[in-house]
C-alpha cells in the first residue's frame, strides 16, 4: 500500500519523458513513474484511485527532492521545507500552489519532469474534495516530516555510514516512512462505507500501520547493502555493535555469520507484523472484491520477498544481487488475488504463503 516509494523503479524511456512535458494528468504521469502502483489503482473505483494518484505524486515529489540529483543539495531542504508547509495547508484543507523545483543538469528525465511539474501536482491535490485533500495532506506531512529527519541524519553519509542509534529509532522510520501509509489506506477505505467508523476504524488503522511497517521493514532488509554504500543504515546501532559490528562492517559479506541474529531478529519482526495487519482485511466487506486484492497485494509480495530474505540472508551484503518477486509472478498473484472466494480465510493463506526455500 505504498504513497511514497523510498525508492522505487521509474521507467527511463525518453519518449515518454517528452509526451509528458506537454499536459499530463495525475494518472498518465503515475503511469510513467510507479506502472506496479499504478496497475494496483485501477483495482479500486475511480474516485479513490483517483485520491490515490493525486496524493501519490505529492509525495513523491517530495520523495524525489529529498534523494535526486536533479537539484543542487543547498536547494534540496529549501525546497522540502516549502513541501512541507504545502502538506500542512493541506491538512487544513486549503488549496495550495508551488513553483517548479530549481533543477541543475543532473538527474533522471522522469524525475525532471516530475519536478518540473510541481504546479501541476499542486493543482491535483487542490482538486480534491476538502476530506480528502485533509487526508492527504495529514499523511504527507508525516512523511515528510520522515524525509527531512534523514536528510538531517545522514547529512554526513559521504564521510562515513551513519546507523539509527536504536530500534525506537527504527520503529520510528518504519511509520514515517510507510506505516502512516498503512493508516492512510484505512482512513480513504472507510471514507467509502458508513460501517467503518469509531472502535472499527480505529482498529483498521492500527493495523493498516503494522502492514506498512512490514513493508518498510522488508525494503529495509532487502536494501540493506545499496544504503550502506550510499551511507546509510537503518539497522540500530545499539544492535550492530551488541554482537560486536560497526555499520562499515556491512561493506563486507564475511559479516553475514555475526549479522545473522540481527537479521533473524528483523525478519521475525517484519513477520509478526504482517500477522497483525491481517486484521486489517477483516474491516473490509467480503463484496470488495477488487478493494481487497488491491490492498492485499504489497502484503503479498512482502511476504514472498521475505521468504526469499529468509533463505538466502547472505545475499543482501551483495550489492550487485536484488532480491524482489519476479514481474510475472506479480501478475499471477494479482490474478489469484481477484479469484479468491469472498473470505478473510483464503486472503489469509494468500498473505502467509509458505517459505520458498
Amino acid at each position: 500500500m505504498p504513497i511514497s516509494g523510498r525508492r522505487r523503479a521509474i521507467s527511463d524511456n525518453s519518449a515518454e519523458s517528452a509526451t509528458l512535458t506537454e499536459a499530463p494528468d495525475p494518472k498518465e504521469l503515475l503511469n510513467v513513474l510507479a506502472r506496479s502502483f499504478a496497475l494496483t489503482l485501477r483495482l479500486l473505483p475511480p474516485a479513490m484511485g483517483d485520491h490515490f494518484a493525486r496524493a501519490y505524486l505529492f509525495a513523491r515529489a517530495a520523495d524525489t527532492v529529498a534523494d535526486t540529483d536533479a537539484v543542487d543539495p543547498a536547494a534540496r531542504s529549501r525546497v522540502l521545507e516549502t513541501l512541507a508547509d504545502t502538506a500542512t495547508r493541506l491538512a487544513r484543507g486549503e488549496p495550495v500552489t508551488l513553483e517548479p523545483a530549481p533543477l541543475g543538469p543532473d538527474g533522471g528525465p522522469q524525475e525532471r519532469t516530475l519536478l518540473e511539474r510541481l504546479p501541476d501536482v499542486a493543482r491535483w491535490v487542490s482538486e480534491m474534495e476538502v476530506p480528502a485533500r485533509k487526508r492527504a495532506g495529514e499523511v504527507a506531512v508525516t512523511l515528510i516530516g520522515a524525509m527531512r529527519e534523514d536528510l538531517e541524519r545522514f547529512a554526513k553519509a559521504g564521510e562515513r555510514v551513519v546507523a539509527l542509534p536504536d530500534e525506537a529509532a527504527l520503529e520510528a522510520y518504519l511509520y514515517g516512512n510507510a506505516g502512516c501509509v498503512g493508516g492512510y489506506w484505512a482512513k480513504e477505505l472507510a471514507a467509502t462505507s458508513h460501517r467503518i467508523t469509531g472502535l472499527d476504524l480505529q482498529n483498521m488503522e492500527q493495523s493498516g500501520i503494522r502492514l506498512g511497517k512490514a513493508l518498510q521493514r522488508v525494503n529495509v532488509l532487502r536494501d540493506l547493502a545499496k544504503d550502506v554504500r550510499q551511507g546509510r543504515c537503518y539497522l540500530p546501532e545499539s544492535s550492530l555493535s551488541a554482537h560486536g559490528l560497526e555499520p562499515r562492517d556491512l561493506f563486507f559479506p564475511d559479516a553475514h555469520g555475526p549479522l545473522r541474529p540481527i537479521l533473524d531478529a528483523q525478519i521475525a519482526a517484519a513477520h509478526a507484523d504482517l500477522e497483525a495487519g491481517l486484521e486489517f482485511f477483516h474491516h473490509l466487506p467480503h463484496r470488495w472484491l477488487r478493494r481487497r486484492a488491491a490492498a492485499a497485494l504489497p502484503a503479498v509480495l512482502a511476504k514472498r520477498t521475505l521468504d526469499r530474505i529468509e533463505a538466502q540472508p547472505e545475499r543482501l551484503l551483495d550489492a550487485q544481487d536484488t532480491i524482489k518477486v519476479p514481474r510475472g509472478e506479480v501478475y499471477r498473484i494479482l490474478v489469484r488475488l481477484l479469484l479468491l472466494p469472498p473470505s478473510d480465510r483464503g486472503l489469509a493463506r494468500m498473505v502467509r504463503g509458505r517459505n520458498r526455500r
